[in-house]
């Protein structure tokens, strides 16, 4: 009998939607970035021949992610690209699956069916035959740096190709000058000139995590001007600042924002103590992810899929192995909840009590005359919707009322941390969309409740409905 504290779920991103990358091949690379005659490279598929453009690969000690790329006509040259892990330190393989932490969750395949509307003469039902199969799986989970950030990102819906916005630098003994507008200024082309991209890497409107201030208001999450890009020594932000000069402040910056990207994975449970009893599920794109921040608990998660097909393999699947999940604590909220923002400032004249963030990333699954299964699933619309909870006090309830009642958007966002691990989850522009309105029994505080939902609008130029940040 297998024990459910036994069961091992891991998944692996695709290359192709509905194909489990296959084992592991070796291959002979001479490139700068890899010694002439290192064979220690490991690609997708048996050997050279079945490497493709945007094909990924590691090199044996080294982190960095490599991407086929094509370099001038039909020649496929090996180059770096970005980490696929936006959080940048730890990279993923591809033909590895990764283990997801879970505290339960379901993975299954059910047939749609339909029954015969030809009438026995014996008084019994016609036949039922199978018309399609409806592969889905659900996940819980608590909250935990790195696991996660591979689901979020896709849940996004960004691809491992694409280059996430990272930047972090220190500055030297007594470089920076704050002014007392929202401005950070470097001598030497601190923000550019020994990093070529450096200044490009932080976008317009994103969120940096700034640190080493001696004015404790100078430090903290910070937006980026909205409006007036980074330039080599001069990076401005929308919150007000404290003059000083003489600093040594650290600026990280890691961010991600809703895309149209199509990622996929590839999901695998494992009963453990019962031998080559594995599930299988391909093509799976996440049709939701959310998150749940309630007072003295930890924070949860879920996350869930739909699929092409879900089968029984009697051994593990790609590499046939699976990488361990990161050995990270999980964030409760007495530590973890580090902070709301309303209009871009962080609001400390009030509490709120609870929270919930839900992506919904709604597949569009397409069926084709003599398949079963499904032969493709197309993008249809992100929906980000959520929930707070405040005690009712003179400090938020005309500002909080006047939102719902005058249907007036406004910015939100809110920072989750372990101690090392920061993220930073911002909605441009939110509405609240309902209120229950209702009054307790004895001895209970009087709440404002309302539900939200996020609208795309402009960050910096570009107009997105969630943007998040991830610092470490």
């Amino acid at each position: 009998m297998a024990d459910a504290n036994r069961v091992q779920v891991s998944t692996l991103e695709e290359k192709t939607w509905g194909t489990t990358n296959a084992a592991v091949g070796t291959i002979l690379v001479n490139q700068a970035d890899v010694a002439v005659g290192d064979t220690s490279v490991t690609i997708d598929g048996a050997g050279a021949a079945a490497l493709t453009v945007g094909d990924t690969f590691t090199v044996a000690g080294d982190t960095q992610v490599y991407i086929v790329k094509v370099d001038g006509g039909a020649t496929i040259t090996f180059s770096p690209a970005a980490k696929a892990t936006w959080a940048d330190d730890a990279a993923i393989t591809t033909n590895n699956f990764v283990e997801l932490p879970i505290t339960g969750g379901s993975m299954s395949e059910s047939p749609d069916t339909v029954r015969s509307s030809q009438l026995r003469s014996d008084a019994q039902l016609a036949d039922m035959k199978r018309t399609g199969v409806e592969p889905t799986a659900a996940f819980d989970f608590e909250m935990q740096a790195d696991n996660i950030d591979n689901i979020l990102r896709a849940a996004l819906r960004n691809s491992p190709a694409n280059t996430w916005s990272h930047f972090q630098k220190t500055a030297a003994t007594d470089t920076v000058t704050i002014a007392t507008g929202k401005t950070y200024t470097a001598a030497a082309g601190f923000f550019g000139a020994d990093d070529a991209a450096a200044n490009a890497a932080i976008p317009k409107g994103s969120w940096i995590y700034i640190s080493g201030c001696s004015d404790a208001t100078n430090n903290g999450w910070k937006q980026v001007s909205k409006t007036t890009a980074v330039t080599a020594t001069v990076l401005t932000v929308e919150q007000t600042c404290v003059a000083g000069s003489n600093q040594e402040p650290t600026f990280t910056s890691s961010q991600i924002r809703n895309g149209s990207d199509l990622t996929s994975f590839s999901l695998q449970m494992a009963n453990l103590d019962i031998a080559s009893t594995f599930r299988l599920i391909t093509g799976a794109r996440i049709t939701d992810f959310g998150l749940n921040i309630s007072s003295q608990s930890i924070i949860t998660g879920n996350v869930g899929f739909s699929g092409k097909r879900m089968t029984r393999p009697t051994s593990a699947s790609g590499a046939g192995s699976v990488t361990t999940a990161a050995d990270v604590d999980v964030m409760s909220e007495v530590t973890a909840f580090d902070g709301f923002w309303i209009g871009g400032s962080e609001i400390t004249t009030y509490e709120m009590v609870s929270a919930s963030l839900n992506i919904a990333t709604a597949a569009r699954p397409q069926v084709g005359l003599g398949n079963l299964q499904k032969v493709g699933m197309n993008l249809g619309p992100i929906d980000v919707t959520g929930s707070v909870e405040f005690y009712l006090e003179s400090a938020n309830y005309a500002t909080l009322q006047d939102y719902l009642l005058n249907f007036t958007s406004f910015e939100f966002g809110f920072a989750l941390s372990d101690g090392t691990n920061r993220y930073f989850f911002h909605m441009p522009q939110v509405k609240l969309t309902s209120e229950p309105g209702t009054v307790g029994g004895i001895d209970t505080d009087m709440m404002l409740s309302f539900d939200f939902a996020a609208d795309p609008a402009d960050i910096g130029g570009v107009t997105k409905t969630i943007q998040v940040s991830r610092v470490s």
